[in-house]
């Protein structure tokens, strides 16, 4: 049976079939996607649910061509699937979420729009408008009826909310940029200052509304195309509006403590947790899980593994990303062992969980700036201290160089500029020059004590022996 049949013989979920509380609307939230309704709505549903909370959420479709028309369709309902490991256990748990009590397009109602500001309950907005959203639109202008952009819409809301009396807000940032929350509330001054909005605006959102950074962490696949049917035929409704989600979930936000009054989540037994600083949050997810995602995607794509879970799997590969985690990078984290062993146990889980199938090449894209971000700072901290330098970790550089020389099994997935880089790496000489290219590591790798003789080394290991004999020699040599 094909999706297109199974339109027509089995029931939307709507109104009709669950019961729909009558809650005020506490959040407004700019963003209708997979990510936000896995998690933050997710989230509101268990605060109603185990809480005194009482309260729904409004949802601001972002962009045009959005997609608040397809959730109103279904009456706002939709089900999330919890699928994953918890405690080495299989769970799946489906739950129709009843959390959102409206959505609007500013597009085609920019009054209905601006209605949200004079929401008594609304006390909170949160956002997730892609790792672009906080950025100046240079089509929005005084004279613009409808923004374009996110800052834009926004600082205009923001406007119609002092002008109604109301107080301010609480704004949560989920964008995947450093210090989001920062970076929203500049833009939405400089766009007050595009707009000519007077001084008092400008006082009033410094000393009425809390911009907040926040960290996200959860795996939401979204809808799960190619077991729909499935899933429909045992719900016994259809929901074009599914939502599959890991069972980890992880929010950290950098906020003022009368947050944890508005929002209960702890109350709500959620992991949430509000932090003075993000920094070791951030270092702990960035270098424990995209880390050994990188170095999956250097050394497992050229033994011709293609997910994350073949690779963990594999008893060697396991062994191998087990010993960077906790011999490598646990070492220069500024967090308490134990808060670093549970962290990477839930991490190996997520690696594990056989409902999420991540593909190596997907993680492979634009390797070289993830490698940068995500491993070079674990690497130079090793030798910035005056230790040995990490030997998995060299593995994964020299991994990643072969396959960028276009010499090794798995092909480079990058930039043609970042590409031709690499030309000649395999030449006498190439090897040290591509290692003190500036432009594509942000530094002098050559400079490194003994780096060049360890790439060059790994690099013969694999092109003379492979990936699987290299990742032995380490494993039980430690060269």
């Amino acid at each position: 049976m094909t999706l297109s049949t199974a339109v027509d013989t089995i029931p939307r979920l709507g109104r009709a079939m669950v019961e729909m509380p009558s809650r005020p609307t506490r959040i407004i939230q700019f963003g209708e996607g997979n990510f936000l309704r896995g998690f933050v709505d997710w989230s509101v549903q268990k605060l109603n649910e185990r809480t005194d909370f009482n309260g729904g959420v409004a949802v601001v479709q972002p962009r045009p061509g959005g997609h608040v028309a397809d959730l109103e369709a279904q009456d706002r309902l939709y089900t999330v699937q919890i699928q994953g490991l918890e405690d080495s256990h299989p769970v799946c748990e489906r739950e129709v979420i009843t959390a959102i009590n409206s959505t609007v397009d500013p597009y085609t109602d920019w009054e209905g729009f601006l209605g949200l500001a004079e929401i008594p309950e609304a006390a909170v907005i949160v956002s997730n408008t892609t790792e672009a959203g906080i950025a100046i639109n240079p089509a929005d202008t005084a004279a613009t009826r409808t923004p374009l952009g996110f800052p834009a819409k926004l600082t205009r809301l923001l406007e119609h909310r002092r002008a109604t009396g109301l107080p301010g807000f609480i704004v949560i940032a989920c964008e995947l940029i450093d210090d989001n929350g920062r970076a929203l509330h500049d833009a939405v001054l400089e766009c007050a200052r595009i707009f000519g909005l007077d001084p008092g605006f400008i006082d009033w959102v410094e000393a009425e509304n809390t911009f907040c950074s926040s960290l996200v962490d959860r795996i939401v696949p979204g809808f799960p195309r190619d077991d729909a049917e499935r899933i429909w035929d045992e719900l016994g409704y259809r929901d074009e509006q599914l939502v599959c989600a890991e069972p980890f979930m992880l929010w950290v936000i950098k906020g003022p403590e009368r947050l944890a009054e508005i929002l209960p989540f702890a109350q709500a037994g959620l992991d949430v947790v509000l932090a003075e600083d993000l920094a070791p949050y951030h270092d702990r997810k960035v270098f424990l899980l995209n880390g050994p995602h990188t170095t999956m995607s250097s050394l497992a794509r050229n033994a011709g593994f293609g997910t994350v879970g073949q690779v963990m799997d594999d008893d060697a590969l396991l062994g191998f990303i087990r010993d960077e985690m906790r011999q490598e990078i646990f070492p220069v984290l500024d967090l308490p062992a134990e808060d670093l062993e549970r962290f990477a146990g839930q991490v190996e889980e997520r690696f594990a969980n056989p409902f999420v199938h991540h593909e190596l090449d997907a993680i492979a894209l634009n390797a070289v700036s993830k490698f940068t971000a995500r491993l070079l700072p674990i690497l130079t901290a090793h030798t910035a201290a005056g230790h040995p330098l990490p030997k998995r970790i060299v593995a994964a550089l020299a991994g990643l160089i072969w396959t960028y020389s276009g010499t090794a099994p798995a092909a480079p997935v990058d930039s043609d500029e970042t590409i031709s880089r690499f030309a000649g790496v395999m030449e006498v000489g190439g090897l040290a020059r591509v290692l003190a290219d500036i432009r594509l590591w942000g530094e002098d790798l050559s400079a490194l004590p003994g780096l060049v003789d360890a790439v060059a080394a790994d690099l013969e290991a694999l092109r003379n022996r492979g990936v699987m004999n290299l990742i032995a020699d380490i494993s039980t040599e430690g060269r």
